[in-house]
């Protein structure tokens, strides 16, 4: 949200030459993760986002199908091209939002730092993405919750660890309608909401990894996603449809 900060330039300008680290490897994993995902995961959604965002602000409807149409020609992960540490979008009007990806890196970044200090026990949590290792003071695993989308309170199920890493994603965090069947999550390929999911957890080895693979979940759906998850080592999801019915993948570890 800073207009000086690097990626706001990119989007205004379309390019970032001499880009951080940082944004180099946040960026460079994105584009894994959306050729892994074919495409469900794609940060050059802003596009898309801003048309819906915008259109619910002034008209408190969705955008119509021409407008879902332009906006959609300007999201593609191929259209953005990294060459060392300079970035570029070739199509002009395209831009970047991290928001499915940047605050599991910062999770990542914070556990990673702690545990470089020596510290044994471990957790880092940010609004829905959690990094944790070593046992409790007690001696016990850590015990988390996964929030029930539709509840105030309480818990859909309650998961038992000791190291590893878990994002959540869901239609409830930033709904623009009541009925939650639109909200933040945009499919990028077909520029519409995804309707199947309430919720959607992954554990990974890592949280920017987490992160992603739980953003791109909810627009896949309930039985590409759950395939997609439980074909990939070390990966493990929970999914929640409207009906608040779920599934797991083999080895989602409930207490």
């Amino acid at each position: 949200h800073d207009p000086a900060s690097e990626l706001a330039r990119l989007n205004k300008n379309g390019h970032e030459m001499g880009a951080s680290s940082e944004l180099v490897s946040v960026l460079e994993q994105a584009k894994q993760y959306s050729e892994l995902t074919d495409g469900a995961f794609d940060v050059t959604i802003l596009p898309l986002f801003e048309l819906y965002r915008s259109s619910f602000a002034e008209t408190q409807s969705p955008p119509v199908a021409q407008d879902i149409t332009s906006a959609g020609q300007l999201v593609g992960y191929k259209s953005l091209n990294i060459n060392g540490r300079d970035v570029t979008l070739s199509k002009n009007g395209a831009a970047v939002t991290l928001d499915g990806i940047a605050k599991g890196y910062f999770v990542d970044k914070a556990a990673e730092l702690l545990r470089a200090r020596g510290m044994t026990r471990v957790l880092v949590e940010a609004g829905g993405d959690l990094s944790l290792s070593g046992m409790r003071e007690d001696g016990d695993a850590w015990k988390v919750g996964i929030v029930h989308p539709r509840a105030i309170t309480g818990y859909y199920e309650v998961i038992q660890s000791s190291s590893g890493c878990i994002a959540t994603s869901g239609d409830y965090e930033s709904a623009f309608t009541s009925d939650y069947s639109y909200h933040h999550i945009i499919d990028p390929r077909l520029g519409l909401g995804p309707g199947e999911l309430a919720s959607a957890s992954v554990l990974a080895n890592d949280t920017t990894y987490a992160d992603a693979l739980s953003t791109a979940s909810m627009v896949m759906g309930m039985d590409a996603a759950l395939a997609l998850c439980e074909s990939l080592p070390g990966v493990e999801a929970l999914l929640i449809g409207k009906d608040l019915k779920s599934k797991m993948t083999s080895g989602f570890p409930v207490v």
